[in-house]
């Protein structure tokens, strides 16, 4: 009776909680890294340094916050998209993770007989 309410739990309810769980784990990781964030503001001025303006009317002054402002952009760009490019890849290695473990959870019952059998078989790795 127990080993049918086990596997009456690992092939329902368990399988259910576990691909639940590991959404939620994916959706934490595209959170921690703020993907959708950093695409809207991939162009906005890098901790918003020169954001504004020195306050100078002369041409110069003009020119000077123009350069720091777009130096400013520049660096917050490729900040953002260093971030973007880690982002992604762990993004990819969760959902290949993820997938692999799904694909394996029916089978992880069976595993310890299969290794057994294997082992009295001589087979070894």
């Amino acid at each position: 009776m127990l080993a049918v309410s086990f596997l009456e739990w690992w092939y329902l309810h368990g399988w259910g909680r576990f691909t639940v769980g590991l959404a939620n784990k994916l959706r934490n990781a595209a959170d921690f890294f703020s993907i959708s964030l950093l695409l809207r503001s991939l162009f906005a001025p890098f901790k918003q340094i020169s954001a504004y303006g020195s306050g100078d009317e002369s041409v110069q002054g003009q020119i000077r916050d123009f350069f720091d402002k777009l130096l400013s952009r520049i660096i917050g760009a490729i900040v953002r998209i260093m971030v973007l490019i880690a982002g992604i890849i762990w993004l990819v290695f969760e959902i290949v993770a993820s997938l692999i473990l799904i694909i394996l959870w029916p089978v992880m019952p069976v595993l310890p007989v299969v290794c057994i059998v294997l082992t009295v078989m001589g087979v070894t790795l």
